[in-house]
């Protein structure tokens, strides 16, 4: 029996892949592409295309148990897979780790930073890989719920076979958010390399709800605000052909989005309203040098050196209701960079007493910085102005070293173990412009650098007990190093009816899951089960308490109150915490038994997870428990797919906070969505898509928990009004067009 391909990773299974040809999922057994790339889920350019996806929430939602973390109108904040999100998911784009989050409850209630860090085109994407679990063995430090790797398109994506060139057009328009978008392409191929231009265009509005709601000032709003939203991608990638081993690869993507919102929700004094702009970059260059050839002692050498740079730029405008005068401005700005290299060696296979033996070296630094300024402008009787920071300026610098192996016990067994190690360190750079500088003290010290270390660790073994069943175990380990805001965001003094303090002492997240997969595979059936327990320690989170601090002011006659009562809020290392769930799979060719000429697909998919820390607070990230169903009918020149899909009530005992239920949660829904691909020829395809055929009214439990518990924008009242800003659209529509030529 033909032994599996596996590497030692702290993945489950590429479960489902695309086969070109048919536009359809089958089950695969091993690593189509390098083994390095396995993962738990593969979204291919011909799913994306043909399901009409947008951006990452229309991605991942068919995939129970991941889900994006919505930030109303400032975007979304990364995934969040297993209960498990933001900064504890890692996000990279060809290999390269995107940018870390910076929010707090103190300042994500007033709206003044954009979330929308780690947005990305999707019409330039090739692959997503999404892992799950406890995984940092390729990722380091952040990989704590799973990882997402977006890998881009190449110039053979856009050229046909037999051809030396290809054009590229693909445009769709969604009615959910009025929203248009075109992409365009050109790719050259030559024997000594090839060339890639593309250029996404998108406009849209803001996202409709089921009900249009009122259209009135303040937290009572239910309908959604004013949105106008544009955003650019160009991606340019060139692949040189060296000599037959060798091939240099260049890369240069520009990702820009500019956002114009009238925040009508907005309320602080009830005597004012709020228009802001945002804008955010990112670019990215990089250089991959890959070297491949079958040697006695080399079979791969692939060396990346890269930069990449991310900024973000919010500007909030205040104005009087009575006379629309100008009354502030505030100019928010962070910027993030980094530049490094990775390399990574393949040795070749050889025999360690007399069984098959592959190794492979992982090493790589990188060094980035955060910044953050800001500018405030007060109109009075006359113009004040003042630039400050928040956090201070923070460098870091990261080292990672991996050592990886896979044995090929017997022709039906695999066992792998590999080990990585992380040193991370941090270095602030005062700049005098921090709101915190005029508090330094003995009692208030400035911030101090700080540095972690971190060691990965995974183990996997497989059995092929016959050709459709596998059986597989994996333990594997992980861990997040704390972020600049974790460790310095400072707010207010000893004094504040607010504080947040900074904790320098910090411990690293630690993880570790233990998986288990039972698969069974052929032709025209397969289904797995995969239950998972995760176990974390130091887990670090936002915790409140309500204190009770010295009154400097007091007096017993004017001022006899002798403490002042002040919200505390500091991160801090929760002794431990757990997820444990499972998910299931099941996919069956029902014209195998129905006699069908044509494809008849029936998939089904399963995610449950629950969680605790310690303190007996729920882990409120965790989604309710989903199950999503599709009967997709495949022919020469059409596919039709039905898809359901049924999300559980989350329960209010499972949103506990700091002893207190989190104040909403959403409903049971059931939804309904049609979508048909014809292919006019070979080179047009249609795509068209009616979702919510069933019109329901629903919130998803990201969107709910996205509501912040004080502050003045994306708030609701004390009755509940304005919730309705929150809800899903109704039965909406897409089309497009794809021409490939």
């Amino acid at each position: 029996m033909k032994s599996l391909l596996f590497i030692l990773v702290p993945l489950s299974f590429n479960l489902y892949a695309e086969d070109v040809s048919q536009f359809s999922e089958v089950l695969v057994l091993g690593a189509k592409d390098a083994v390095l790339k396995e993962s738990d889920v593969s979204i291919g350019q011909n799913e994306i295309n043909a399901n009409l996806v947008s951006d990452v929430n229309d991605l991942v939602s068919n995939e129970p148990g991941v889900s994006v973390v919505q930030k109303s109108n400032s975007g979304t904040s990364g995934f969040n897979i297993r209960g498990v999100e933001q900064d504890r998911v890692a996000i990279l784009v060809d290999g390269i780790h995107q940018g870390e989050t910076f929010e707090n409850d103190i300042y994500v209630g007033y709206g003044y930073f954009d979330g929308s860090i780690n947005e990305i085109e999707l019409d330039s994407v090739k692959t997503v890989n999404i892992n799950k679990g406890t995984d940092s063995l390729f990722t380091g430090s952040g990989s704590l719920g799973g990882a997402v790797s977006y890998e881009t398109k190449e110039a053979s994506d856009l050229i046909s076979s037999n051809k030396d060139f290809g054009l590229y057009n693909k445009t769709i328009y969604s009615s959910s958010r009025s929203e248009f978008k075109t992409t365009s392409g050109i790719a050259l191929q030559q024997d000594y390399g090839d060339l890639l231009l593309l250029y996404t265009y998108t406009k849209g509005r803001e996202q409709k709800t089921k009900d249009s709601g009122y259209d009135i000032y303040g937290k009572a709003r239910s309908k959604p605000d004013p949105l106008r939203k544009k955003s650019d991608n160009i991606l340019v990638k060139s692949n040189i052909i060296l000599n037959d081993n060798h091939i240099l690869k260049l890369t240069y993507e520009n990702f820009s989005v500019d956002k114009f919102v009238d925040e009508r929700s907005w309320e602080l004094f009830g005597f004012n309203h709020r228009l802001y702009t945002s804008e955010g970059e990112r670019t990215r260059y990089s250089i991959d040098w890959n070297y491949d050839k079958d040697g006695k002692y080399i079979q791969n050498i692939d060396t990346k050196i890269f930069y990449q740079k991310i900024k973000q730029k919010k500007i909030s405008s205040v104005y009087k209701f009575d006379n629309n005068e100008l009354e502030q401005i505030y100019d928010r700005s962070q910027d993030q960079k980094s530049i490094g290299f990775n390399q990574n060696f393949e040795f070749s296979k050889m025999n360690v007493i007399s069984l098959p033996f592959t190794q492979t070296l992982i090493y790589g630094f990188n060094k980035k910085s955060f910044e953050n300024n800001n500018t405030d402008i007060l109109f009075l009787n006359k113009t004040y102005v003042t630039n400050n920071s928040i956090i201070e300026p923070v460098d870091t610098k990261h080292y990672h070293f991996a050592y990886l192996n896979e044995f090929d016990v017997s022709d039906f067994q695999t066992f792998s173990m590999g080990v990585r190690y992380d040193n991370y360190r941090n270095k602030v750079k005062t700049n005098g412009k921090s709101i915190s500088t005029p508090h330094y003290s003995k009692s208030f010290p400035k911030p101090e650098d700080t540095s972690f270390d971190g060691i990965s660790a995974s183990v996997r073994y497989d059995l092929q007990v016959n050709d459709p069943l596998r059986l597989s175990y994996k333990v594997s380990s992980g861990f997040r190093a704390p972020n600049p805001n974790e460790l310095y965001f400072s707010y207010g003094n000893e004094i504040a009816a607010n504080r947040v303090e900074p904790n320098p002492d910090l411990k690293d997240e630690k993880g570790i899951t233990n998986e288990i997969l039972i698969r069974y595979s052929k032709e025209d059936l397969a289904w797995s089960v995969s239950p998972f327990y995760t176990t974390y320690k130091d887990f670090i989170d936002l915790k409140a308490e309500q204190k009770l601090v010295p009154n400097p002011w007091y007096d017993p006659i004017t001022f006899p109150k002798k403490y002042l009562e002040q919200n505390h809020l500091q991160y801090k290392n929760v002794d431990s915490a757990y997820i444990y769930g499972i998910d299931l799979r099941f996919k069956v060719d029902l014209s195998t038994y129905l006699l069908l000429d044509n494809q008849l697909w029936f998939n089904s998919a399963f995610n449950y997870s629950k969680g605790k820390g310690s303190d007996g607070d729920s882990l409120i990230s965790v989604q309710p428990w989903q199950v999503n169903g599709s009967f997709k009918y495949v022919s020469n020149n059409y596919d039709l797919n039905l898809r359901s899909m049924y999300i559980s009530e989350k329960k209010a005992e499972d949103t506990i906070r700091d002893g207190k239920e989190w104040g909403y949660v959403n409903d049971s829904v059931f939804l309904l969505d049609l979508i048909a691909n014809y292919r006019i020829t070979k080179n047009f395809t249609m795509n068209a898509g009616i979702f919510n055929i069933l019109d329901k009214k629903y919130k998803t439990w990201d969107s709910v928990r996205s509501i912040p518990k004080f502050g003045s924008t994306n708030m609701v009242d004390q009755d509940g009004l304005g919730l309705n800003r929150f809800t899903a659209p109704g039965i909406n529509w897409k089309i497009g067009l794809e021409v490939k030529l």
